[in-house]
C-alpha cells in the first residue's frame, strides 16, 4: 500500500494561481492534448476573458493566462474546447445569452471569435463520434438538448434527448464513448442547491440516445455542510492512458456580488461493463493519478538512452528500448513538416521484437487511409484498412492510440476508433515509429501496461464507497485465490474466476471453493465502524464468508438465502452482511468463502453505529438547517403552514435497522397527504429543483390509503394499502425498516398495513416528517428504536 502514499492529493483543490477572486473555479472543463491537460473555467460576471491552466499530471496546475480577451467573453459561462484537424475550438455562453465559437492554433490561445451569437441555452459541449460526426449538447428545462453539427462552427436543429432529464432544469452535459457505448454525464438542478448532483446515462445506439439511466445514480452527490453542491462535470482520460477522471465543482457560497463561489474537485471513475461509477465524491487524500509506465517528448530530440533510431530505405524507424507487457495502451503524437507525397507513410509501431516481427498502425495521407499492418518473419500483411476523415491535414498534430487487451487490438485516430481486430498475434514489445518519404516531427509518446480499464483493478477504492466485485487486484495469490478454475468466464478469463455478464451490462464475480478469496485495495477516510452491504445473487442456500483486512480476519458473516421467483424484477438483492471496524488509511480488504457459493456485483461500505439505540423527541433537537419549508408547533404536534411541500429531519445518517413512531391526526378538510421519512440521506431544499430532493423512503398517509414511496431526487410508488381513517382522530403510525423490508403499522396492530421488500434498498439514514400540501394534518414528534435483524 506504500505506493499509494508516495503521491497524493485532496479535494477540494486549493485556490489556483490567478483564479477569479471571490468566484473560484466553477464549471471546470479539462481537455487532454499531446500528453498535457488544459483547464478552463467560467468567468466571473462582468469580467472579460477566459482563463486557462496547464498540468502534466491533473494535480499540479500552472496558470497559462487569458486565452481570449474578446469583449464578447464577458462573464463567459462554462467554456469547453475540442481539437479538430489542427485547430482548437472553444464554445462558451457569455452571461448565459447564447453561444459563440472561438478558434485558435494553440490550446492556450489566443482564441479568435469565428461566429456571431448562434443562440441556444447554456453549457454547450461538443462530442466527436468515431466517424467524425459532431454533436452539440446544451442545457434545457425538458432535459439535455442534442444539436447535430455540420462543422465545428455550424449547427443544425436540436431536440431534447430521451433519458437525459433530471426532473427539472438539467445542465452541464458531456458525452464520452467507451467500449462502443455512449456515456453522458449531466447535472441538476440549481447551482445554489446543496443537492446539485451529477447523474450519468448510457446509450448503446447513438449519442442522441435514447439513454438508459442506471441504478447507481447519482454518481456524485453530497449535502454535508462542508462539502456540497457538487456538479457541472467534465470527463478526461488519466495520465496512465487507461483510467478516466471526473472533474467537477463544489459550492462554497455566494460571492459579495451575488454569483456562486466554487472549488474544483477531481475523482476517479471506474467501469464495470456498461456500468460507470465515481470513486467518490471524496474530500480526503487520494492517490494521485498514475503516470504512464514509459513516456517521452520526442519534439525535444531523440534520447539514444531510451530510443534506437535507424535509417530504413527511403525512411527510418525509431524504437523504444523499453517494452510493453502483453496488455498495454500506447499513444503516439506526430505531424509532417510539409505536405505528404503519394508515397508518404507514417507507422505507429507496437509489439516490436525485431525488424521482422512487429505490428503498426499505418497512415497514408494521400490515400486517406489508416491500416493495421502485421510484419511476421519479414512478410507484411494488411489486416484491416479504413478511411480517415476527408480533408485531414497531417502537417497539423495528430494522435494514434493503440489498446491491446486480452482479446482485442483497437486503434484510434484522434480519439476516433478506426480499427479493431483480434489480439492473438500481437504481444509484448517495443513501441515507436516507422516512416517513408518524410520524417515527421514526433511529440508525446508513451505506453502503459493497462488497457480496457485494467487499471481500475489496482487503484485504491475510497471508503465510504462501493467496490465492483470484478475489480480485485491483479495476480494469483495477490488479488485472488481459487481452488479450481471456472469452466467459463466473461471477463479476466485467465484468472479462472467465475465472472459473468448480468442483465444491466455489468459483471459479477462468484466464489465456489472453500477457502477461495478475492482481495481489493481500499482507502479509508477515517477510523470507525462501517456497514458492509453486498449486492448479491438471489440463491436458495445461504453461504458463509470471512472478511479480512490486511490479511487479518475481522469476522465471519452469513450471506442469507433469497429465493428468487418469476415475479421478481431482478435476480439481485442488496443486503447488509454485517459491520467492520476499519482504521484510517490504505489497506487490503478480502472476501473469503468458507461455506456454500457466493456471487455478488458490488460491496458498499458506509459509516454505521454499533450497539442498540433509542431516541425520543428526535425533531425537538433538529436545528434550522433541518427544517425545509414552514412548520408550526401546536400542542406538541407539527403542521405545515401554507400549501408548500414541507419537510423536517432529525436523527443520524448512521442509523440502519430501526422503527420510527409518530402520532398522526387528519382533519376532515384535508386534501393532501403527510407522513414519515425513513432512511434519509443527501436531503436538500431549494425552490428551483425537484420536490423529492432526498434519498430515502416516504410513508405517506391520507384518510383513504397509506403509500410507500422510494425517493432518489425523483419518486417511485412502491406499494399502496387502503385504510379508512376517521377525521380528527389520532392514530399511532409505526414504520419498521429492517434490511430491505419496510412495514407500516397502525395503532399497535399486529399485522402490517403493508409489507414491502426492496431489492435495492437504502439501508441507512436519518428520519423525518413530510407534509405534501397537507396543512390540515398534524404529526407528532418521532421516537426511533433500533431493531435486531432476524
Amino acid at each position: 500500500m506504500k505506493k499509494f502514499e508516495e503521491r497524493s492529493y485532496a479535494n477540494p483543490f486549493p485556490s489556483l494561481e490567478e483564479e477569479w477572486p471571490d468566484y473560484g473555479n466553477g464549471d471546470p472543463f479539462v481537455m487532454r492534448h499531446d500528453g498535457r491537460y488544459y483547464l478552463y473555467v467560467s468567468t466571473k460576471d462582468f469580467r472579460v476573458g477566459i482563463k486557462a491552466w496547464v498540468s502534466d499530471d491533473l494535480v499540479n496546475w500552472t496558470y497559462a493566462g487569458l486565452v481570449t480577451e474578446d469583449p464578447v467573453s464577458t462573464g463567459a459561462y462554462a467554456p469547453e474546447v475540442i481539437y479538430w484537424n489542427g485547430y482548437f475550438y472553444l464554445y462558451t455562453s457569455p452571461a448565459g445569452k447564447g453561444h459563440y465559437v472561438f478558434r485558435s492554433e494553440s490550446p492556450i490561445g489566443p482564441f479568435e471569435r469565428i461566429t456571431e451569437n448562434v443562440g441556444m441555452s447554456i453549457d454547450g459541449s461538443v462530442f466527436v463520434d468515431d466517424d467524425g460526426t459532431m454533436l452539440f449538447t446544451h442545457a434545457g428545462r425538458e432535459g439535455i438538448v442534442g444539436v447535430p453539427m455540420t462543422s465545428p462552427s455550424t449547427f443544425d436543429y436540436g431536440k431534447p434527448i430521451l433519458g437525459a432529464f433530471l426532473g427539472h432544469w438539467t445542465e452541464g452535459s458531456m458525452i464520452i464513448k467507451r467500449d462502443g457505448r455512449y456515456y453522458m454525464t449531466l447535472t441538476g438542478n440549481h447551482v445554489f442547491s446543496e443537492g446539485y448532483r451529477v447523474n450519468y446515462a448510457v446509450s448503446e445506439d447513438s449519442p442522441l440516445g435514447p439513454y438508459r439511466v442506471p441504478d447507481n445514480n447519482p454518481i456524485l452527490i453530497s449535502t454535508q455542510p462542508d462539502f456540497n453542491g457538487l456538479g457541472h462535470s467534465s470527463t478526461v482520460m488519466g495520465p496512465d492512458l487507461d483510467s478516466y477522471y471526473i472533474v467537477y465543482h463544489n459550492l462554497v457560497g455566494r460571492s459579495a456580488e451575488g454569483p456562486p463561489v466554487r472549488q474544483m474537485n477531481i475523482d476517479r471513475l471506474a467501469f464495470n461493463g456498461a456500468k460507470m461509477s465515481a470513486l467518490g465524491p471524496t474530500s480526503f487524500r487520494q492517490p494521485a493519478p498514475k503516470r504512464a509506465d514509459f513516456e517521452d517528448r520526442l519534439d525535444a530530440g531523440i534520447d539514444d538512452r531510451r530510443w534506437t533510431e535507424e535509417r530504413v530505405g527511403d525512411g527510418g524507424r525509431i524504437v523504444s528500448q523499453a517494452q510493453t507487457g502483453p496488455v498495454f495502451t500506447a499513444e503516439y503524437n506526430f505531424r509532417l513538416d510539409h505536405a505528404a507525397s503519394p508515397e508518404t507513410r507514417i507507422g505507429a509501431i507496437f509489439g516490436y521484437t525485431d525488424q521482422d516481427h512487429y505490428s503498426e498502425a499505418v497512415i497514408q495521407p494521400e490515400k486517406g487511409t489508416i491500416s493495421l499492418v502485421r510484419t511476421e518473419g519479414g512478410a507484411t500483411t494488411v489486416v484491416q484498412e479504413r478511411p480517415i476523415p476527408d480533408g485531414y491535414d497531417f502537417t497539423k498534430l495528430h494522435s494514434i492510440r493503440v489498446e491491446r487487451t486480452d482479446e482485442l487490438v483497437r486503434v484510434y485516430l484522434d480519439s476516433m476508433l478506426k480499427l479493431e481486430s483480434g489480439a492473438s498475434e500481437i504481444g509484448a514489445g517495443s513501441i515507436g515509429y516507422r516512416y517513408e518519404k518524410a520524417r515527421p516531427t514526433f511529440s508525446y509518446t508513451a505506453f502503459a501496461d493497462d488497457a480496457g480499464g485494467t487499471s481500475d483493478y489496482e487503484t485504491a477504492k475510497p471508503i465510504p464507497g462501493s467496490i465492483e466485485a470484478v475489480h480485485y487486484l491483479k495476480g494469483e495469490g495477490r488479488g485472488y485465490r481459487r481452488s479450481e478454475a471456472a469452466a467459463a468466464s466473461d471477463r479476466r478469463k485467465g484468472d479462472g474466476i467465475a465472472i459473468r455478464e448480468t442483465e444491466d451490462g455489468s459483471y459479477s464475480a462468484a466464489l465456489s471453493g472453500e477457502g477461495d478469496w478475492l482481495r481489493y485495495a481500499v482507502n479509508v477516510s477515517k477510523s470507525g465502524i462501517y456497514g458492509v452491504d453486498f449486492l448479491m445473487k438471489k440463491v436458495e442456500a445461504s453461504a458463509e464468508i470471512e472478511l479480512l483486512v490486511d490479511d487479518e480476519r475481522v469476522g465471519s458473516y452469513g450471506l442469507p438465502s433469497f429465493p428468487s421467483s418469476e415475479d421478481d424484477a431482478s435476480d439481485w438483492v442488496r443486503t447488509r452482511v454485517g459491520k467492520v471496524e476499519l482504521a484510517e488509511g490504505y489497506h487490503t480488504f478480502a472476501v473469503k468463502l468458507t461455506e456454500g457459493t457466493a456471487e455478488w456485483r458490488t460491496i458498499e461500505f458506509s459509516p454505521s453505529v454499533s450497539g442498540a439505540f433509542e431516541e425520543r423527541n428526535v425533531l425537538e433537537r433538529s436545528d434550522s438547517e433541518a427544517v425545509h419549508g414552514s412548520w408550526e408547533l401546536v400542542d406538541g404536534a407539527y403542521r405545515s403552514v401554507g400549501t408548500e411541500d414541507a419537510k423536517m429531519y432529525g436523527g443520524s445518517e448512521l442509523w440502519d435497522d430501526y422503527a420510527v413512531e409518530t402520532d398522526i391526526t387528519i382533519d376532515s378538510e384535508e386534501f393532501g397527504q403527510a407522513g414519515v421519512l425513513v432512511r434519509v440521506t443527501n436531503e436538500s431544499h431549494f425552490p428551483d429543483q425537484v420536490t423529492d430532493a432526498l434519498m430515502g423512503y416516504y410513508v405517506a398517509v391520507n384518510d383513504r390509503e397509506i403509500e410507500l414511496y422510494k425517493l432518489n431526487y425523483d419518486s417511485e410508488l412502491l406499494v399502496s394499502a387502503d385504510v379508512a381513517l376517521e377525521p380528527n382522530k389520532t392514530y399511532r403510525l409505526r414504520v419498521e425498516a429492517v434490511g430491505g423490508r419496510i412495514e407500516a403499522y397502525l395503532d399497535q396492530g399486529k399485522e402490517p398495513v403493508f409489507s414491502y421488500f426492496d431489492d435495492r434498498a437504502f439501508l441507512r439514514g436519518k428520519v423525518g416528517i413530510r407534509s405534501s400540501f397537507a396543512e390540515h394534518t398534524a404529526l407528532g414528534d418521532l421516537t426511533v428504536t433500533s431493531l435486531e435483524r432476524k
